[in-house]
């Protein structure tokens, strides 16, 4: 059995997996449309505001969305020397640009935003700039020769990178690829809104590996019209498109649903009888090693080792299923030998080893802490699934303090019942415990109403 990919077609979001060899999957993808994330979306935007102190720009993108540019970007508008935000843009300007991130999307916050726009296919890379022309050190010089009179006018507007991956298919595809971009990259309008994106399909194909494996797409629709779109651009896709056939949902069928759950639990077992625990945090995400059963019929040396090897190969495995970026800090077991500890690295080393993006990683610390940076991609499977609550109260301190509140408010001189306001929790607290609510009744000399409330408050009802 060889490795192939999954793609589970849907609306405003297309989703794909690729399974290996053995039947277990390896990564996950979302492919979602830019109404719900303009991620990459390229948009013709109106500077609203130039603020000098902050050096950032500010930027109508059109739809209700706002855009920044920092000074650092701001500074490829221009080629001579640029000291602030207002040597590069003025208010009303109108830019094309691409955003860059989307998490402070979800905050309400503007988008990043870059004036140099940078799309990326499966044959050539296309970026605004300087216009040139340049080839993957991989192509033989006889890839190159028959390209060259394809694109070379195509590169007079813009950088052309034609990437490695080119030499596998017909010039013509090369090309019919390269002027679709350019095409999005030189897009005009005169007034904000977006430009371009990919489509979720699209975005879908063009993520598909570069190798021999199938790709099975569920719905027949929708495999008609990805092969209709791959012929067109990627025929090295097309070629690969097959319908999938089972009688169960392909994500439910290949453990793919199966492997998201237990990425979003908050303890993940390890063979041995130990787990982990991965718990994101603004600055970092951090990784917490437990030995649980592990010791059974083991020496503590032993368990610890196993422990951690298998916790190492597991947080690699889940920093790519996740697609979790940044900066990541692992909390091994903490082992005395020496040579316990070069076997985990070597394990370390050996895990991040195939890794598709760069991961870098520091040795043990005496307190058995590694820092991992892993370059971040966008948001990960956890950003995308799960919302944090906003952190409540708990209900003894909540009361207590209510309590504290309402003897205060009772020493006030109008008269009136004292009246309790608690989420239900606390009110339940209040509720069960008789004996406090007598006692402030006697300590204030009023009548103490409990009432539920979304929010906690004390005050007076004459």
């Amino acid at each position: 059995m060889t490795g192939f990919t999954i793609i589970e077609p849907g609306l405003l979001e297309w989703r794909s997996a690729t399974v290996d060899e053995d039947g277990f999957a390896e990564t996950i993808q979302f492919h979602t449309d830019a109404d719900l994330s303009p991620l990459d979306a390229i948009f013709r935007a109106r500077v609203t505001r130039v603020d000098g102190t902050l050096d950032m720009a500010f930027l109508d993108l059109g739809d209700g969305l706002a855009g920044a540019m920092n000074l650092r970007r701001a500074k490829l508008l221009v080629k001579g020397r640029a000291d602030s935000i207002s040597d590069c843009v003025r208010e009303g300007d109108m830019l094309t640009v691409q955003v860059l991130a989307e998490p402070s999307a979800l905050e309400g916050k503007a988008l990043p935003v870059t004036p140099r726009p940078r799309l990326l296919g499966r044959y050539v890379v296309v970026e605004a700039g300087g216009a040139r022309l340049n080839f993957s050190k991989d192509l033989g010089p006889k890839a190159q020769k028959a390209l060259a009179p394809l694109l070379t006018d195509m590169a007079s507007n813009a950088a052309l990178i034609v990437r490695s991956h080119a030499g596998s298919v017909p010039p013509a595809a090369v090309a019919a690829e390269a002027g679709m971009l350019m095409n999005a990259l030189w897009g005009m309008a005169d007034k904000p809104g977006m430009l371009f994106a990919h489509s979720p399909m699209a975005q879908a194909l063009l993520a598909a590996p570069h190798d021999d494996g199938e790709i099975l797409i569920e719905g027949g629709s929708a495999l008609a019209d990805a092969k209709a779109m791959a012929a067109r651009y990627w025929p090295d896709v097309a070629d690969r498109l097959k319908p999938y056939k089972g009688k169960t949902a392909a994500f439910e069928e290949y453990g793919v649903n199966e492997a998201v759950e237990e990425a979003l639990s908050d303890r993940i077992d390890l063979p041995s009888g130990g787990w982990i625990s991965i718990t994101p945090t603004p600055a970092l995400t951090a990784v917490d090693v437990n030995m649980g059963g592990a010791l059974k019929g083991r020496n503590a040396g032993e368990a610890k080792l196993i422990t951690n090897m298998e916790a190492a190969m597991a947080v690699a495995w889940h920093l790519r299923f996740q697609d979790i970026g940044g900066l990541v800090v692992v909390d091994f077991i903490d082992m005395s030998s020496k040579g316990h500890a070069r076997e985990l690295m070597n394990t370390v080393d050996a895990a991040f080893k195939n890794d598709t993006v760069p991961v870098q990683h520091t040795g043990l610390s005496q307190f058995g802490l590694m820092e991992i940076n892993r370059k971040r991609s966008g948001l990960s499977l956890r950003d995308r699934m799960i919302v944090r609550a906003a952190p409540s109260a708990r209900a003894q301190a909540q009361a207590l303090q209510l309590l504290r509140d309402g003897v205060r408010a009772a020493n006030r001189a109008e008269p009136g019942a004292l009246v309790i306001a608690a989420p239900e929790g606390t009110k339940r607290w209040l509720e069960a415990r008789t004996d406090v609510t007598d006692s402030l009744r006697e300590a204030t000399g009023r009548d103490v109403v409990i009432e539920g409330a979304a929010e906690p408050a004390v005050w007076l009802r004459a």
